[in-house]
């Protein structure tokens, strides 16, 4: 199996179907000799391809549940989005009683570090005086999405660490004090909803090191959850299962794992909000191209719908956010005393990402300069030839993305079936599809 920062791919599984190739928005994934390849360097860990493969050949990468044991200390750091994954009789403090029975020492509540978040974003829009709109930083994936595919627009990404980074910072302090225990002891664990989140912790951008020390899928570590929670949980009546609970402290930690939440918490008059990758892209697009103007903030999501429509999500995307909604409204809070633990805490400045942001490098092929332009125009004579069909047969996502591999010296020309015959009788035993000829 080889390994990548968001994904596993397990090449005997593969059985180059292409529905990986198709999907990937940054053309990372090809197909050779009837397996894929995935180029490091234009992957943006969306997982677009986790859910493609029919055959089950690209998995997350994720720590398994029982690695938590190497700390002495463990404390689940909890994605939102958790808590519209369950039931409605389910409540958030029934989930956090569960994760305390499977194993975690302690969970650690985002909602304070949600609202530094989003405080220190108001701060920085405030000084802000750079090329607009401003691109929030929430989610992994569209922020290696421009540093891959938009680099002129990196220095418009808002560089803040997410709150889950800065939980995990606070988390171990805290503990570490409380306990008189030294922090390396302490086991930050992140539950995700998407591979993404875990190549953020694994492989920070720009070599920074990340706070959170591993994480574990949400559906990784759904099922014995429920059964814990089922094992203890008491039933209630039909009006005591939708009063308010104590387990979150801010109703703008549940907002945030919803497309939107974050644009209406910050009251942009002039934002944007929009989900899935082929939507930002084309958004992305349109604003180079001067055809949104007068937008201040950007609002983007890979997943439908937020982080509740993650790929390591397990109930329907619809379902979950219409939950969390419902805790939303229904979520008891004390904002004056919420508003004074956040003075207390809040420290301007202490927020920003320990590195700045830069383009992610995309190979051009090596060689000198002279070699480089001679391949460009390798590139543009073979594009003439190509029909411009797109139909992935060759393996590569396009006839321009094929074009640039044969330069490289990465494909032959033969591999499109329309320039080589030959192709075609290939494929057809790589599928096992039987001739004409066999059925006379």
């Amino acid at each position: 199996m080889k390994e990548l920062p968001a994904i596993v791919i397990d090449a005997s599984k593969c059985t180059a179907r292409l529905a990986c190739v198709r999907v990937c928005p940054t053309e990372a994934i090809r197909v050779r000799k009837g397996k894929l390849t995935v180029k490091p360097e234009l992957c943006i860990d969306c997982g677009d391809c986790i859910v493609a493969c029919p055959e089950g050949a690209i998995q997350p990468r994720t720590d398994p549940f029982n690695s938590i044991e190497a700390y002495k200390f463990k404390i689940a750091i909890v994605s939102p989005s958790l808590f519209g994954q369950f039931p409605s009789t389910i409540s958030p403090v029934d989930i956090v009683e569960g994760l305390l029975a499977i194993g975690f020492d302690a969970v650690y509540d985002l909602s304070i570090e949600s609202e530094l978040f989003n405080k220190a974003i108001q701060d920085y829009l405030a000084e802000y005086d750079g090329p607009r709109p401003v691109i929030s930083s929430m989610c992994p994936v569209v922020v290696r999405l421009i540093q891959v595919s938009y680099p002129d627009m990196v220095d418009q990404v808002i560089p803040l660490q997410p709150p889950r980074e800065i939980a995990g910072r606070e988390a171990k302090k805290y503990f570490s004090m409380k306990l008189k225990i030294p922090e390396s002891d302490i086991g930050a664990i992140y539950v995700s909803p998407c591979p993404a989140k875990m190549a953020s912790i694994k492989q920070p951008a720009e070599g920074a090191r990340s706070h959170l020390d591993m994480a574990i899928g949400i559906s990784d570590i759904y099922n014995p959850l429920l059964h814990a929670i089922m094992k203890f949980k008491k039933p209630k009546g039909p009006d005591q299962s939708s009063l308010p609970d104590n387990a979150l402290k801010s109703r703008l930690v549940l907002s945030l794992a919803m497309t939107g939440g974050q644009s209406k918490a910050l009251q942009q008059e002039h934002s944007i909000s929009v989900a899935q990758l082929p939507n930002i892209i084309h958004v992305i697009e349109d604003i180079e191209k001067g055809k949104i103007r007068n937008v201040d903030f950007l609002e983007c999501r890979a997943c439908t719908g937020g982080c509740v429509g993650g790929p390591l999500t397990v109930d329907n995307r619809f379902v979950a956010r219409s939950k969390l909604q419902d805790i939303i409204d229904r979520i008891g809070r004390e904002r004056g005393s919420v508003e004074d633990e956040i003075e207390s805490r809040y420290v301007k400045g202490d927020y920003f990402l320990v590195q700045p942001l830069k383009p992610r490098p995309v190979s051009a092929g090596s060689g000198t300069i002279f070699e480089q332009i001679e391949r460009v125009k390798v590139r543009e004579e073979i594009i003439k030839m190509l029909p411009g069909i797109d139909c992935s047969l060759c393996g590569a996502p396009t006839c321009a993305a094929f074009a640039n591999d044969i330069a490289n010296g990465e494909a032959e020309s033969a591999d499109c079936v329309l320039l080589s015959p030959e192709r075609i009788k290939k494929l057809r035993r790589l599928y096992k599809i039987e001739t004409p000829e066999n059925h006379m």
